[in-house]
């Protein structure tokens, strides 16, 4: 027999929320909080490089879109000063989880751009 931990009700149903204030039940975080907790330890991978910061920011959009979330970063001492020059390469990194998605997902668009060129 359990109890609520808001309440104090007493319940012998294995249901997630009590019955008598609708407060949550399980010992830990719920199911939903303990997944966002697992995926923010979850390791960044980088999936491409970007000729200019213009393009990253148009690939990063297009995998949110998809919803991937992903990050820019750039490796020169420019960006921690806030210059931005629009020539310099920017990598994309994703969550490990979504990284081949994201690649598939990259990879289609190059598709699409070379078939374009050979027009």
């Amino acid at each position: 027999m359990t109890s609520c931990p808001h309440c104090g009700h007493p319940s012998d149903d294995p249901a997630d929320v009590c019955p008598q204030c609708g407060a949550h039940l399980a010992s830990g975080p719920p199911a939903d909080a303990a997944a966002g907790l697992n995926r923010s330890r979850e390791p960044l991978e980088h999936v491409a490089t970007a000729p200019d910061e213009v393009l990253a920011s148009l690939w990063k959009a297009i995998l949110e879109e998809e919803g991937i979330r992903s990050l820019i970063k750039r490796s020169d001492l420019a960006a921690a000063m806030y210059v931005f020059p629009g020539n310099t390469e920017c990598q994309i990194h994703v969550l490990a989880s979504e990284a081949q998605r994201a690649r598939e997902i990259l990879d289609s668009l190059e598709e699409v751009d070379q078939d374009f060129e050979e027009e």
